[in-house]
């Protein structure tokens, strides 16, 4: 019942944040805007969470996780409703930042309920079913809002989001307890300060934030440019652009629920060796998606976008699962946060640079090589990195053990 109200919540919110690729497609027509300006509607709503996030992380840490989810997702839908009287670009971005506030509830607090509730031993799969709430939203916004916006009007798909945004914040609200046992830890007081400079100070979480970084700049970047670049290079049209991008996320929740089975089974808890297969998978995607033809048969494409899916979204149970299980019990939710955060920066600045980018070359060559040297720089730091860890297995018993002295 936790885990299905956490994927519930996590996806309704989802399908607000990720509607907004789409979306922004429809808008750039409404509205005659470039690529810059359509990416920087995709990376305005990420800037809230950047800014929130850090102060969630300790508000969950110290309170619980049942109001900040719950009024976070209300209020997510109340703002994002607003959306659908507006004509203005300037306005509309101004209240895509409001919705990036209250959608910074949302990561950090769904994963903070997994790792309260479930043992190490089950923590993969179910921070995978409970992140695959992420591709199941934004899955179904690539799927409702080219048709609904096209059949009717956009304010009807924003209206849409709004409700099961507001949905999810109910049923998280009236159903969801924190857990009885762990209560006395959530509520611990700690300096927010001193707890990050202790972060700060972690240089063997480096190599995995970077790699982060990289592959979530690559999943914002599919987010928020998949549809225009097949619609404009491949010259598909919008609603099969549309079904493309559903594709890739689908296969984002199975990725983040297979490879997360697959760290706890085959792995055996650990969670680097398919991160860094998930890293060159997807480099070896972004390649083949560049080089495409628009004459191959239609098939080859939506292969692409559910390979891209599968280990280019796929990846964030991992991560999440991994960042977590190196902090202490009592600032899970600051430690998530953190992480969150400097992946944030990527988050906001990626779509937008993008597109710069896009409009600057006049090709969408040059953006997807710069995103896939770095990417691939990354994985061989995170993989030396983990070669230089004489003995993962060992560590990882220590770290579960230290987590159950707290």
């Amino acid at each position: 019942m936790v885990l299905g109200l956490a994927t519930w919540s996590q996806a309704s919110a989802t399908f607000v944040t990720y509607g907004i690729g789409p979306l922004a497609a429809i808008w750039q027509q409404d509205f005659s805007l470039s690529q810059t300006q359509a990416g920087l509607l995709v990376s305005v709503v990420n800037i809230g969470p950047l800014l929130s996030m850090l102060f969630v992380g300790r508000m969950l840490d110290q309170y619980g996780e049942r109001w900040i989810i719950g009024c976070g997702s209300l209020l997510l839908g109340l703002t994002m409703g607003l959306a659908g009287f507006l004509s203005s670009y300037e306005t509309l971005l101004f209240l895509l930042f409001l919705v990036g506030i209250h959608y910074g509830t949302a990561q950090p607090g769904g994963s903070k309920v997994v790792v309260q509730w479930f043992p190490p031993a089950q923590r993969g799969l179910a921070m995978g079913i409970r992140q695959a709430g992420i591709p199941i939203g934004g899955a179904l916004a690539g799927l409702c809002i080219p048709f609904l916006s096209i059949q009717y009007h956009w304010a009807t798909a924003v209206w849409l989001q709004a409700a099961l945004a507001i949905t999810g914040g109910f049923l998280f609200l009236f159903i969801y307890r924190n857990p009885k046992t762990k209560e006395t830890e959530t509520k611990e007081d700690y300096r927010l300060w001193d707890e990050l400079k202790r972060l700060f100070q972690q240089k063997p979480l480096y190599p995995l934030l970077c790699s982060g970084w990289f592959l979530v700049s690559l999943q914002m970047v599919l987010v928020a440019h998949l549809v225009l670049f097949l619609k404009n290079t491949i010259e598909v049209s919008l609603v099969s652009a549309g079904r493309m991008l559903a594709v890739s996320l689908f296969f984002g929740m199975v990725g983040r629920m297979t490879l997360a089975w697959l760290s706890d089974t085959v792995w055996k808890g650990d969670r680097i060796r398919p991160l860094i297969l998930s890293i060159w998978s997807s480099v070896i995607g972004v390649i083949l998606l560049c080089t495409v033809s628009p004459y191959l048969p239609v098939w080859t494409l939506f292969f692409l976008c559910g390979w891209l899916g599968f280990f280019g979204i796929g990846w964030y149970s991992l991560f999440i699962v991994e960042v977590a299980e190196r902090s202490s019990r009592r600032s899970i939710g600051l430690t998530v946060s953190y992480a969150l955060t400097i992946n944030q920066i990527a988050i906001i600045t990626a779509p937008a640079l993008f597109g710069w980018l896009v409009d600057w070359q006049d090709s969408y060559f040059p953006p997807w090589f710069l995103l896939t040297v770095p990417l691939g720089a990354s994985g061989i730091w995170l993989w030396s990195a983990y070669l230089r860890d004489s003995s993962p297995k060992k560590n990882c018993e220590k770290t579960i053990a230290e987590k159950k002295s707290f």
